[in-house]
């Protein structure tokens, strides 16, 4: 049995040792995303891209690419539309519907 540990096997022993639990989970992106989504749409308007965007998140420690943040931010406004409280509009075959009915209460 070899006892000798390398001064390398040290080191790379001592920084696993201190590992602490990654904080980010499967989603975590995502939640982050849907939470600024207001703030990223400001940046947007603002003439910042999805790229320059992701750099800050990058730069906080929030490991994403300019096309995740886009796909995951566009799928958070989807998201808000739906949630919405306001209605949607009617779809033109039910108002399409509306107008034959009122042509025929005229003709009669």
């Amino acid at each position: 049995m070899d006892t000798d540990v390398s001064s390398l096997e040290l080191a790379l022993q001592k920084r696993l040792d201190k590992l602490q639990p990654k904080t980010q989970t499967a989603g975590f992106l995502r939640t982050v995303v849907e939470r600024q989504s207001m703030r990223i749409d400001a940046a947007l308007s603002k003439g910042y891209s999805y790229d320059e965007i992701a750099q800050l998140f990058n730069e906080q420690g929030i490991k994403c690419k300019g096309s995740t943040l886009k796909k995951y931010h566009l799928m958070a406004k989807k998201k808000d539309i739906k949630d919405s409280p306001i209605p949607e509009l009617p779809s033109k075959t039910e108002s399409t519907g509306t107008a034959k009915s009122q042509a025929t209460k005229k003709k009669s």
